[in-house]
């Protein structure tokens, strides 16, 4: 099927076009687009303008950084949940190894800024 014997409301793939561009298929519906796309350009076009709005829509929402507040509260109640497994050194020896959330996240925090996220 070409684009001269289909409009785009006719064609059958066009709204599974937009659930293939953003990885929402199942692999049976999945293949019967990606065989279609190389022959119908507007599929192609509708699947390249879904992934370009995608890309956008984490830049429409503003930025909110949470309250120092808030990281107490949290690292609060996260902060001794996480315990590493017992693990043998190197003389066989055995010994428990405890990392907290609190100590992880400020590892992570290093040299990035007040949070693990923040680039």
């Amino acid at each position: 099927m070409n684009d001269q014997q289909h409009r785009v409301a006719d064609c059958p793939h066009r709204e599974l076009t937009v659930g293939w561009a953003l990885h929402a298929l199942e692999s049976a519906e999945e293949s019967p687009v990606a065989a279609h796309m190389p022959d119908c350009s507007i599929c192609t076009a509708t699947a390249v303008e879904t992934e370009q709005v995608g890309a956008t829509l984490g830049l429409s929402v503003p930025i909110a950084i949470p309250s120092a507040e808030l990281e107490q509260r949290v690292l609060r109640v996260t902060g001794d949940r996480w315990v590493a497994p017992v693990v043998r050194s190197a003389s066989g020896t055995r010994r428990a190894r405890r990392i907290t959330m609190t100590s992880w996240l400020r590892t992570r925090r290093a040299g990035r800024g007040r949070w693990p996220w923040s680039w």
